[in-house]
Parts: C-alpha cells; structure tokens; sequence
C-alpha cells in the first residue's frame, strides 16, 4: 500500500484527480454564466447596482449564519466587495421571487453539471447505482405556517423539510429539494419515481416505502431494501395456497433451533401479492424488552389493549424485504447494506452543525427560502469537490476520507480562498483540488472507532 504521506502525484493522476472540473465548476460561476442566469428568470432586468455575481457572491459565499446576519451586514458586504451603495430598504426588496428563481436555476443548473466520473467501485457490478433517501427537517417563524406548515398540536406550526438523495456508487446528487414540512416523505416517494432507473438499488425507510411505491419500483426493473412495514399482510406458500405469515410459529421455530437469521420467499398484500425475499433476524433479549416497553407505554397513553402475541413475536424480530436475489445481496450481507442508508444521517449533520441550514431568524418567506438555497449551492459546491478527493483517495492509498472533517476544513479556512478562484479567477480548481488533496491525505482521514468497519469498507465488504 502507497504511504499517504510520500510521494508526489504523477502528471497522470494530476489529470484524474481534477479532470473535467475546470470545466464543469469554474465555467458555471464565471460573470456571464450567472448573468445569464439572472436575466434569464428576471433577477436583474436593466442595469442595476446588484447584478446576478454580487448577490450570488454575497448569499452563497457567506459563512455567517442567517441568525446573525442582517441586511445591514449584507449592505456592507456590498460595499466593501464591489463599491455598491444600496440601502437596508432596496436590498430588502431584492430577495423577492425573481431572486428566488434565480438562486434556483444556479442550484439546478448546477446539479445538471455533475460530472460522470469513475465510480467509488469499479467492481461494483450489481447495480446500477445505490441510492439512500432521507430527508431532514427544521422549524422557521410561525408567522410563514401558511407556505410551509409544520406538524400542529404541540410542534411546529411552521416547518421546512429538505429531501435529499444520493448514489454511493458515484457520489451524484439524484434528488434536493425544498418542501413544506407536512410533505410526507411517502408522499415525496412517489412523486420522485421517474428518478428512480432500471438496475438501481433503493435503501430506504419505512416511511418512503408502501406497498404501491414497492410494486412500481419492481415495475421499473429497480431493487429494494427496507424494512417491512408492521401493517403490511405477509404470506407464504403452503399446500399450493397464500396462507398469512404466522410470526409467533417462525419466532419460536428460530428459537428452538437456535437460529440467528432465515430468510422465506414471501408475497405481500392482500391483493398485490408482490413476491420478495424475507430477512428476519433475531433480535437480542434487552433490544426487544426495551422495544416492548416503548410500544406498551404508548398504548397506555392511548388507552389502547395490551400487546397481542403477534406484535410481540414481531418486535422479537428485524425484520427486511427486498426483490435482490441472493446472488445480488447475501443473507448474511443484508444488516450490512441496510446500514449503509446512516450515511446520510452523517450528511445531516454536517449540514446543521458545520453549515448552519436550520440555524435561522424571523425573515420574510423570499430571504428565507434565498438563504435555504444559497446554502445547497455551498454544500453541493464543496460535496462535488471533497467527493472527487475522496474517491482519488480510496484509490490511491485505500483509505476513506471523514466527510465531516474535510467538509470542517472547507467551510472554515478555504471557502475564501475558493470564492476567488470561482469569482474572481485569482488561481486555478485543478490546483485547489489537488493542494486539498494533499491536506486531505494528511488531515481528514477516517478513524476507525472501537475496531468498527468504516462505511466504505462495509460497501467494499457487500459489493464482494
């Protein structure tokens, strides 16, 4: 194995390293690009003070968190970046639908520009693509309930809810978008079907996977894995009929035998009968005690009976299904995919800890929804970048790169220093990239904690 500390790269991994990004990155942020943008959804409409770069560079490029931000702060901003006089009153009156528009074309225009490069494992033939799907969600001023309103009762009565999707294969972004928090994640499923393609593999939760989403994906030639849901009708095959899955039966055959994990071929719905491979896992004594305790303090909550053998049996049990055919995913090797789906959870936190996205103040509904978005552009900008280094990195040296911590990096010391070079064309991204890789090598490798596999060793681990 190459030591990360040695050795310079060659001419040739120099070119893989940073190929097609001065295309792809340093073309969409130059002064045209985003002129062209901003005229083209009506930003800027005549010659004005603020043009389609200066308000890109003051929102996107912009560490302070919108609590602390005001429009005075952005006025000075203005100033004293590009000489710009502009009262807090204007300024105020620019975040309007046009600069929404205009912030959401980039965002877009961006997405569309993310390049086809070698992906994380070449050996990874299964599957076209791996996608895990989550969103996230964070609480804004009530008095936007109307746009986006949040859960009622108790919660939120305003709320905003972030879907986000990715392939692990190649680090593309399939799905961002921006909705209210009553967009259900099961509702958003079915909505983003047509980007879902034959050959993928779908790593969900419960909430994104009903019986109708499961059969449409199967009728798109796309894998999946997820947990079964606990309303869902199972059957099985006995005497050449669909008999209903008797859980307590299974539970206590896999005791008896002793037997950690079995899977069955089962079909689902009372009426569907979609045919998928059943995972059930034994669960450890204390998981499912602790499982018991919650499910039966909120039935008393709700005045409901006690526990029923069946929810019992169940609870006894993980439970999963997917139409993958062993050869696709083991039996041995499906606690280990399904774990895979975390990592976005790592993207989440990155997102509220190091960008700030939920971190927010009473603003009008267009500044609220410029600032969302400026911040995507900024984490798909730096994703882009620290997923190329990433990927070099696991090939050349076999090591993973911390997200976190290269993210960390990105957003505290060197935006400043990528703004120039984007905006003001002061270096070059081919030797960002490869001087953050050298720092990256050095500074944002992944530790191993308490002997675990890193997420990339356990994709490794599956995919061979």
């Amino acid at each position: 194995m190459t030591s990360c500390h040695t050795k310079r790269l060659t001419k040739q991994e120099r070119k893989r390293l940073t190929e097609n990004f001065a295309v792809a990155i340093e073309q969409f942020f130059t002064d045209d690009v985003l002129e062209q943008l901003a005229r083209a959804t009506n930003f800027v409409q005549r010659d004005s003070k603020i043009n389609g770069q200066n308000f890109f560079d003051i929102i996107v490029f912009n560490n302070e968190q919108l609590k602390q931000q005001s429009l005075n702060d952005l006025a000075i901003d203005l100033s004293e970046r590009y000489g710009i006089t502009i009262t807090k009153q204007s300024l105020h009156d620019r975040f309007n639908e046009r600069a929404l528009a205009f912030l959401q074309h980039a965002l877009e225009r961006l997405l569309n520009q993310q390049l086809d490069v070698t992906p994380l494992l070449a050996t990874a033939k299964a599957f076209q693509r791996i996608l895990i799907k989550d969103s996230i969600c964070f609480q804004i001023d009530e008095s936007l309930a109307a746009s986006y309103p949040g859960s009622g009762g108790s919660g939120s009565a305003a709320a905003v809810r972030i879907q986000f999707e990715y392939d692990l294969l190649n680090g593309h972004i399939n799905d961002l978008s921006v909705k209210a928090f009553n967009n259900q994640d099961a509702t958003d499923s079915i909505a983003t079907l047509e980007l879902t393609q034959q050959g993928d593999l779908i790593i969900r939760d419960l909430a994104y996977m009903n019986l109708g989403v499961i059969k449409r994906l199967i009728d798109k030639g796309a894998f999946l894995l997820c947990r079964l849901q606990y309303n869902v009708k199972v059957y099985e095959i006995k005497d050449n009929n669909y008999a209903v899955l008797d859980f307590v039966k299974l539970r206590t055959f896999m005791q008896q035998n002793k037997l950690a994990v079995i899977e069955k071929e089962v079909y689902l719905g009372a009426v569907d009968r979609l045919k998928l491979r059943l995972i059930i896992h034994m669960l450890p004594d204390a998981v499912v005690a602790q499982r018991l305790r919650k499910a039966q303090n909120n039935n008393n909550k709700k005045g409901r009976n006690q526990l029923s053998k069946k929810y019992k049996a169940r609870a006894a049990l993980n439970l999963f299904i997917t139409n993958a055919t062993e050869a696709q995913i083991p039996l041995t090797a499906v606690g280990s995919f399904y774990r895979l789906r975390w990592q976005i959870e790592l993207m989440f936190k990155i997102w509220k800890s190091l960008c700030h996205i939920d971190k927010v103040k009473q603003v009008k509904k267009q500044r609220l929804e410029c600032y969302i978005y400026a911040k995507l552009i900024g984490i798909v900008l730096s994703w882009q970048i620290i997923g190329a280094v990433a990927k070099f990195t696991l090939a050349k040296h076999n090591k993973a790169l911390s997200y976190y911590k290269a993210f960390k990096t990105m957003l505290r010391v060197k935006l400043t220093e990528l703004r120039a070079i984007l905006l003001s064309g002061k270096g070059s991204i081919s030797q960002f990239m490869i001087e953050f890789y050298n720092l990256s090598k050095i500074k944002h490798l992944l530790e191993k904690k308490q002997q675990k596999p890193t997420s990339i060793q356990i994709l490794i681990t599956c995919l061979n």
